[in-house]
């Protein structure tokens, strides 16, 4: 559908209609952020429809059950997890169907609607789907839309400041079960509403576009903002998703709460983490001992880390002790360089392993694919295959670069940790990325054995100082099947090239969204006549205010 005044935009099984480029904030390119966002609320849905079913306890209708063929196919399975799983199957979720005790979901900067129309349309077992924006025109926008994608009586509109609307649901019993926040630029103003009006369990979906912050270029700005200082490091995409992880737990345990990130990526120009929320505050003392203080070598980039807590097991109980540090020296023992410090930083898992699995099992079976399926199997198989427990990351050709060493290849490098009996994964946030398990010092003894023709014909005090000093390690370049991950080997798409020319965030989404390139023209006609007057008139006061001197 498509006339000279009206134009039409179709994602997924929605349509927005919009008047002019002004008339809504759409960025095409974020199509695999609302595809992936769909994926996860479609299990997210089916898990809490399933914890649902298992606080109402058995019903009659399991007395039918107990007799139908079901059972049989499923001797040895407990009966109960088996009568549930059967039911929820039966009552297959619906999309745009009302489920009364379903998750109630509040997109808080809903702009065109688009996305909240999409959750309406793909996924089912929502009780009801709030969408907000301050902006008038914007929610008249989203009306326009709701009414003609036919999912009114799924979505109402609301026209709020959106942490004023959260404030207002902060009671346990008007809580939501799913908060999205996909905000232009930092999400900071949101979060602390956004974690009180979550109910236990509940899912904080949340961007961040403020990339050239969170990845360090304004170390200051990052503080205030997220109250951590980024390091300049080549792994600043996972520190990005780390320091956000940081801050929205700091907002948590304020209130005797924590979350547990499912899905944690950094994609294009933005990161994006979904995390559920729960309280408990035996779980709140533990968050000190998944943070830490991070140290960068100023010349070789190494990488140290201070966690600010320990926690062993004594008796069955949690025992919290003080941690002794820091971990490195005044000067790198690798180079000789000195250190900077960064942090606080979020330590512990970005994924839900169990939670991954079963999300890219529902897109790879998905009988409507989605727009991006392709990029999301490669994305997301490449989470599954990182090392959890091991923060951060290493790239390649950066270290190649510090010691002058014509760069391995990939597998080459990956094999001579596997042999060594180190683990080791590459990052979803960058190509030629290590994650690995092996200390540094076995990292710079892999380019000391390629580089023993070449010692001593370096001119550089960084590569200097690591190639001189003695290897403790014996490697082996041996081809190891465990170097190459099975996103490499099923060639999926996993760092997609720029989609389109001008590629990248769009403009902030302006007020006045009702006006049109001639209304534009107009207003801008006289524009520099205007300032050059303004300019002399101003000279003019500036002169007879230096006369009356």
């Amino acid at each position: 559908m498509e006339t000279s005044n009206i134009k039409q935009v179709k994602e997924g099984k929605a349509e927005i209609l919009y008047k002019t480029s002004r008339d809504v904030f759409y960025n095409p390119v974020q199509e695999f952020n609302r595809d992936l966002s769909v994926s996860v609320l479609k299990l997210f849905n089916y898990n809490w429809m399933k914890k649902v079913e298992e606080k109402k306890g058995k019903q009659k209708s399991e007395e039918n059950l107990r007799k139908d063929s079901i059972v049989d196919e499923h001797q040895g399975s407990d009966l109960e997890d088996v009568l549930i799983q059967t039911r929820i199957e039966r009552k297959a979720l619906e999309p745009g169907k009302i489920y009364e005790d379903g998750v109630a979901l509040l997109e808080a900067l809903a702009a065109s609607g688009l996305r909240s129309i999409r959750y309406a349309k793909e996924a089912g077992g929502f009780r009801s789907i709030i969408a907000n924006d301050l902006s008038r025109a914007a929610v008249e926008s989203m009306k326009t839309n709701i009414e003609y994608n036919e999912v009114s009586h799924l979505i109402s509109t609301s026209e709020n400041d959106a942490t004023a609307l959260m404030y207002q649901r902060r009671r346990r019993a008007d809580r939501f079960n799913a908060i999205d926040l996909d905000p232009y630029g930092s999400p900071t103003p949101f979060l602390d509403a956004a974690i009180q009006s979550i109910s236990d369990g509940g899912l904080l979906l949340v961007t961040a576009t403020d990339m050239a912050v969170l990845c360090g270029n304004s170390q200051e700005t990052c503080f205030y903002k997220y109250g951590s200082l980024p390091l300049r490091t080549k792994a600043c995409h996972e520190m990005a998703l780390r320091i956000l992880l940081q801050h929205v737990q700091s907002f948590a345990t304020r209130y005797g709460r924590y979350i547990r990130p499912i899905l944690s990526v950094s994609v294009d120009f933005y990161i994006r983490i979904f995390v559920q929320v729960f309280s408990g505050n035996r779980e709140c003392k533990r968050t000190a001992s998944e943070t830490a203080m991070g140290f960068l070598c100023t010349g070789c980039e190494t990488q140290s880390f201070q966690y600010l807590n320990t926690v062993s097991i004594e008796n069955n109980n949690e025992k919290f002790g003080r941690t002794t540090g820091p971990p490195v020296s005044s000067s790198c023992k690798h180079c000789g360089s000195s250190h900077h410090i960064g942090g606080p930083f979020y330590m512990g898992p970005l994924h839900d392993q169990s939670f991954l699995r079963d999300l890219l099992n529902n897109i790879k079976t998905d009988p409507e694919p989605l727009g991006t399926v392709k990029r999301l199997e490669g994305v997301l198989t490449m989470a599954m295959e990182e090392l959890s427990d091991v923060p951060f990351y290493y790239l390649l050709d950066q270290m190649s670069s510090k010691v002058k060493v014509t760069m391995p290849t990939a597998k080459q490098f990956r094999s001579a940790i596997c042999n060594a009996g180190y683990r080791v994964s590459m990052s979803h946030c960058a190509q030629n990325s290590i994650k690995t398990d092996a200390p540094p010092s076995f990292l710079w003894d892999i380019f000391r054995e390629l580089a023993k023709d070449i010692r001593n014909k370096i001119p550089n005090n960084v590569a200097d100082a690591i190639l001189s000093k003695p290897m403790e390690h014996t490697i082996d370049f041996t081809e190891n099947k465990l170097a190459i991950p099975e996103s490499q080997l099923k060639k999926l798409v996993r760092f997609q090239e720029n989609p389109e020319r001008n590629w990248g965030p769009k403009h902030r989404a302006k007020i006045s969204l009702q006006a049109s390139e001639e209304e534009k023209r107009i207003r801008n006609q006289g524009k520099k006549k205007r300032k050059m007057t303004n300019d002399s008139d101003a000279t003019v006061v500036d002169d007879s205010e230096n006369m009356k001197d």
